[in-house]
């Protein structure tokens, strides 16, 4: 992974001269800095230009849900606990924050988050959960067509995305937009923060539902029916762009040093594209963090309605996504509701209440859609469902469910995207869900293949770590740089007796869904919210 000196004796040997990659290095500081702002949380991951991790940290915050379907984070909230979990891994890794050369944010998307001309916040940012302006998709449907809209950025209209949120906002709160004067991303506003520059990377930029996926250009066929001017988004950056330098403000907050390059950045499910080694056809990796998102990789632009597509990290390669809205989290969510919080344990207590209790497949039917569901169904009314409860029904039973309704979920995306033509031959994964082993057999025996785990499995933050030190000149190319970064620690095998129960069961889940979808709209009624 590291040059070796072997190596640079070699083309010294050879060139008579030490290459301008080396004398790069030896000039920069000695450590990068990989950011994520998560849903749940911001990560800070901080290692070396080889990409050997030193430490990493965390810190979590809240979602604002201000009613059904609308979900706000309060913007600063991303910047005061980056500045946490940067000083945390910092301290694990008895590394000074001024030691940091270069530093790339990755983030939870789509975001819509409107600034003025100073970067002040128009209010909290819209995240990818929230659901308010399904009127406006259906706006845009009879307005411009549902088929032109697919056409041009490769996804059907949809809440999940930011035009249709931005519209909601233009109709809204009229006042406020008149204000603004550009649309932000979580990872633009923290570039924002750090630099003062206000920036747009392309893997974001190809999910914001205007933007001509085909021509790499704002599309006017899109945003002039609405009056919606394309100077309202940044110029957009490579991931890999220098997008500027930390400013003596932002220095003076984090403890980094002023003039340390901040890179572009990228949507959270490419970087952990990377990491998990999709550039290539056929592989595919789930990131599972709140949400998950399956990612397969092509060589070709692919699209399919029920999924997303998105520019990858890796030049002339393609992702289409399943993105699946609270499929990851429904362990959290078990956890907030019926435990203690608090405990740092508590997920492995979980682990071992399944083992001593439902070592077998659940009898309980779980549909994970806590917050309605994008992939494949698209259901914003969709809720969580757990079915089959008799008075026999025990904890365990409950959570098993729990982490099979999530693999089912990831099932039915996977059944999707083999629909529309994509390969899928090898399936790892990233991300929070592999320190369960359970609930990896568990995915691979729904799945019915292997599911590789690289010994890095720290999500979009290990992505980052490529692009960074494919900037610091350690590889000649982010592609390298992937492929440098995963090592296979483990194959997860399915368990061979699950694989026809869990046929049967995931049949049972999609029929469930099917039955129950038809009244999800009163079940907001009847729950008042």
């Amino acid at each position: 992974m590291v040059y070796k000196n072997a190596k640079l004796f070699m083309c010294i040997l050879l060139n008579g001269k030490i290459p301008e990659s080396y004398k790069r290095r030896a000039a920069m500081s000695e450590y990068i800095l990989a950011v994520d702002i998560g849903t749940s949380n911001v990560k800070c991951m901080i290692a070396r230009p080889d990409m050997t991790v030193l430490a990493e940290a965390d810190s979590e915050y809240e979602t604002l849900c201000t009613g059904a379907g609308r979900y706000e984070q309060g913007p600063e909230l991303w910047w005061r606990h980056m500045i946490l979990a940067l000083q945390a891994a910092a301290a694990k890794a008895g590394v000074r924050t001024g030691e940091i050369g270069r530093i790339a944010v990755s983030s939870q998307a789509p975001t819509m988050l409107p600034v003025d001309a100073a970067g002040r916040p128009l209010g909290n940012a819209l995240i990818w959960m929230d659901r308010r302006s399904d009127a406006q998709c259906i706006d845009m449907g009879r307005r411009i067509g549902d088929g032109t809209v697919y056409r041009i950025t490769g996804n059907k209209a949809d809440p999940f995305y930011v035009y249709s949120e931005l519209l909601w906002f233009k109709q809204n709160q009229p006042a406020l937009y008149e204000k603004t004067r550009w649309i932000l991303q979580a990872n633009g506003y923290l570039n924002l923060r750090l630099t003062g520059s206000f920036t747009l990377d392309a893997t974001h930029a190809s999910i914001t539902q205007c933007y001509d996926v085909l021509h790499r250009c704002w599309s006017s066929e899109l945003l002039q029916p609405y009056g919606v001017p394309a100077e309202l988004f940044p110029p957009v950056s490579q991931p890999v762009d220098v997008i500027g330098t930390v400013t003596q403000e932002a220095a003076a907050q984090t403890g980094l040093r002023a003039g340390t390059e901040v890179l572009a950045g990228s949507v959270d499910g490419a970087a952990a594209a990377l990491e998990g080694g999709v550039t290539a056809d056929g592989v595919a990796v789930e990131m599972s963090g709140t949400s998950s998102v399956l990612l397969v990789g092509s060589d070709r632009p692919h699209t399919s309605p029920n999924l997303t597509y998105m520019y990858s990290v890796v030049p002339e390669q393609h992702l289409l996504l399943g993105c699946m809205s609270t499929t990851g989290g429904v362990l959290k969510w078990y956890r907030d509701t019926f435990c203690d919080r608090a405990d740092p344990a508590i997920y492995k207590k979980l682990d071992a209440q399944i083992l001593a209790q439902c070592p077998e497949p659940s009898p309980l039917i779980f549909l994970p859609y806590l917050a309605g569901e994008r992939a494949p169904i698209w259901d914003t009314n969709a809720k969580g469902v757990l079915a089959g409860i008799t008075c026999a029904t025990t904890q365990a039973e409950i959570i098993r469910a729990a982490e099979e309704g999530a693999a089912f979920a990831l099932m039915d995306n996977i059944t999707e995207a083999r629909a529309s033509g994509a390969q899928l031959r090898t399936l790892r994964a990233v991300g929070g869900s592999v320190n369960s082993r359970i609930w990896m057999q568990i995915k691979a025996s729904v799945v019915g293949m292997p599911i590789e785990i690289p010994t890095s499995c720290h999500g979009a933050p290990g992505g980052m770590l490529a692009v960074l030190s494919c900037a610091e000149g350690e590889f000649a190319s982010i592609r390298e740089a992937a492929a440098n970064l995963v090592r296979i620690r483990e194959t997860v095998d399915p368990v061979a007796a699950w694989i026809p129960v869990y046929q049967e069961k995931f049949e049972l889940f999609r029929s469930t869904y099917r039955h129950l979808k038809p009244d999800f709209p009163s079940f907001h009624q009847a729950g008042g919210n």
